[in-house]
């Protein structure tokens, strides 16, 4: 019969695996397309002026209204102005360069001064020999008839000043840039006592002796440089309102188009080159967010959550992508951390923390320092997913949000501190301070979101759920009135489970609140569940087994339907439906062996099995809790005994098969249960009755105390 059973639940199975297939396909291609979309949004919408630079305007532009930024283009020209303003700087003058070179005019006078002395040569073989020396191929050849023609006296001043010419000008900085110049300027160096035939001698031998003393300091020189341009401050630019800012005629230069573009007046021009680059972005983002949503959530969960989380990222990009730049410190008061905040409450932490990576680098490549911004909005979104948890309360997401908002000022500081002299401090101190504004603004906008969801699209969150724990409920206050112990078993029900449920990591709050209406069905017959009934009176002994199992059923079909005319969110219904299971109502069923052969099918619950460790652990204390009740247990022991013998029946009867419980949750549930009801159902001394003369021997208030 089993056997039988899963065949079709396997072909259901498919498909229902089939749909989300293709639904998660369609999810893909919408996210694609809407991603790219969002990033072009600037292409796509907007004034109309498709003005680029060298266009020439055909209309007058004004400022729709007053707006003072900071100019990149002409603080960036002020800022090369500044660097190119400094001089390349070399090192200082090389002391063994300046010896070498001295030593070098040394021997080359002294050679100069053997030929000027050989008497076996004539004038013009001196002067061959002359010109064959290093450095003094070169001479004009006037120089060296008058070098070979100085008298001896002439010669030691020449020489004298060669020498001393070449001292005092190997002191100061040569490089290449200013050789030229240098050996131009010899002449102011050679003393003016020595006639002009002398010093032209003397200047053409220091000029060639002289030579470069210093490198270039290519380190030394950026760094001044780089000083140079952090000296700059930036450059604002005040535009007022209705002012005009390009003139019809007017060639648009860099100036003009960084206006528009902070007016946000300026569509730039849409390249096919552009289309295909965001394309593959989004793909790579809409498939990164996909995944991770899938690994997070059951394959069971409804893929509505997914669709709205997609939709929820591409509405973000494209709000912040179309509205944020251009705005100064707006950026830093966007609430995005909130997407990342509502999706991991509805697909769960991993989801959350790559939609926030993904909105927080998409939007941030939108903005001016898009590398600091999208490390900004990443960080803050991340730090708020990974305190949100569970969100079990409402107090997880408001100090969620304050988080995200405090590490997204702290990392404005960070990132802003090394340019604060240039930006400004005030300026630096505003954006933190708005930082910390928009955290709050986040978490009141995800609780708004979630709460929206809830109410649209039937999406549980912690909101809806903190107001359906409330008791007061019209469901459960109908619930005291007309099935009080029905009232009184879904609380004991609700501890037990939540409890169990904060030890195994399940939701705990949706455990209890399901615990709460598990049983609402119950109303429309509450007199026929024994927790309702008076001492030996009970209508089942009245009916055939098959009624009475179905009255019993009934209960669930009941519940469904209260729940749905209540509009109790989906994820609730499930505990109504699942919290038996398909179990079969085992009195009514052994009753009926009895009278003979019976098909156990026609006492079995409709289902389903629980699919969630929530239901399931409503279904284990369900049963736990009414069998315990019904033992009157005296001892821890018989109790221990009663919450065995039910797992062991749920478990026999493959109640659990679609739990994702382990049996190491079912055993931390089982201690869970133990510790819970022995505090509940402990045995009770049994007072021995007082006789009158005892009675009369009691003080008046310990008389009143035991009186019953």
């Amino acid at each position: 019969m089993q056997r039988h059973a899963d065949a079709p639940a396997s072909w259901l199975a498919r498909l229902v695996q089939h749909h989300r297939s293709l639904v998660l396909a369609a999810l893909f291609g919408f996210g694609v397309a809407g991603l790219t979309a969002a990033q072009l949004v600037r292409y796509l919408i907007g004034s109309g002026i498709a003005y680029n630079r060298g266009d020439v305007a055909t209309v007058d532009i004004r400022a729709p209204y007053r707006l003072t930024f900071i100019s990149e283009v002409e603080t960036n020209r002020q800022r090369d102005l500044a660097e190119a303003s400094v001089a390349p700087i070399f090192t200082p003058p090389d002391v063994h360069i300046a010896r070498r070179q001295l030593s070098t005019a040394l021997a080359l006078l002294d050679r100069i001064r053997v030929l000027r002395s050989e008497p076996d040569l004539s004038e013009a073989e001196r002067l061959a020999r002359l010109r064959t020396v290093e450095l003094l191929d070169a001479l004009p050849e006037n120089t060296a008839l008058t070098i070979l023609r100085l008298n001896d006296a002439q010669w030691g001043r020449v020489a004298s000043q060669v020498l001393s010419v070449l001292d005092t000008v190997l002191r100061t900085p040569i490089h290449p840039d200013n050789l030229d110049k240098v050996r131009a300027g010899l002449g102011q160096y050679i003393s003016l006592s020595l006639s002009p035939e002398e010093a032209e001698v003397v200047y053409q031998l220091a000029s060639a002796l002289l030579v470069t003393n210093t490198n270039y300091d290519a380190a030394a020189t950026a760094a001044a440089r780089r000083a140079a341009r952090e000296s700059v401050k930036p450059v604002e630019r005040t535009y007022e309102a209705n002012q005009i800012i390009v003139r019809s005629g007017q060639i648009i230069g860099a100036l003009e188009a960084e206006a528009l573009e902070k007016f946000n007046l300026r569509r730039p021009t849409l390249s096919e080159v552009a289309v295909i680059s965001t394309a593959l972005i989004s793909a790579v983002a809409m498939l990164s967010f996909l995944r991770a949503a899938t690994h997070s959530t059951s394959p069971t969960a409804p893929l509505r959550a997914l669709g709205l989380s997609v939709g929820l990222i591409v509405g973000a990009v494209a709000l912040a992508r179309w509205l944020l730049p251009g705005h100064g410190v707006l950026p830093f008061l966007t609430p995005l951390s909130a997407v990342a905040l509502v999706i991991a409450t509805w697909t769960g932490t991993l989801a959350g923390l790559v939609a926030a990576a993904l909105v927080g680098v998409l939007v941030g490549m939108g903005l001016e320092k898009p590398l600091e911004m999208a490390l900004t909005f990443a960080t803050s979104g991340a730090v708020a997913v990974l305190l949100l948890g569970r969100a079990e309360r409402l107090g997880h997401v408001l100090r969620a949000g304050a988080f995200a908002g405090a590490v997204q000022a702290v990392m404005v500081l960070a990132l802003g501190l090394p340019l604060a002299h240039a930006e400004g401090w005030a300026l630096l101190a505003t954006r933190a301070l708005v930082s910390l504004v928009g955290g709050g603004v986040a978490a009141g906008l995800a609780l708004a979101a979630l709460f929206l969801a809830g109410m649209m699209f039937d999406l549980l969150s912690v909101v809806q759920l903190t107001e359906l724990s409330r008791l007061s409920h019209p469901l459960l206050r109908e619930m005291v009135v007309r099935a009080p112990g029905t009232y009184h078993h879904s609380l004991m029900v609700a501890n037990l489970a939540e409890q169990a449920a904060e030890r195994i990591g399940a939701d705990a709050l949706l455990t209890r609140v399901g615990a709460y209406f598990h049983d609402i069905g119950k109303l429309a017959n509450p007199h026929f569940f024994i927790e309702n009934q008076l001492e030996g009176v009970n209508p089942h002994d009245q009916l055939d087994p098959y009624t009475s199992s179905a009255i019993l059923r009934q209960h669930v079909t009941e519940g469904l339907r209260l729940a749905a005319r209540y509009r109790l969110p989906r994820r609730l219904r499930d505990f109504i439906a699942e919290h038996h299971g398909t179990t079969v109502t085992s009195y009514q069923y052994a009753a009926a062996l009895r009278s003979g052969n019976v098909d156990p099918e026609a006492f079995r619950y409709p289902g389903p099995r629980p699919r969630s460790k929530e239901t399931a652990l409503v279904m284990l204390a369900d049963g736990t809790e009414a069998a315990v009740r019904a033992a009157r247990c005296t001892s821890v022991e018989e109790m221990e005994a009663v919450i065995q013998r039910v797992f062991a029946e749920r478990l026999a009867d493959h109640q659990l098969d679609e739990s994702p419980l382990t049996l190491r949750d079912l055993e931390v549930i089982r201690h869970s249960f133990l510790e819970t009801l022995r505090g509940t159902y402990h045995p009770r001394l049994q007072y021995p009755s007082l006789g009158g003369a005892t009675r009369a021997a009691l003080p008046e208030a310990a008389e009143e105390w035991a009186t019953p």
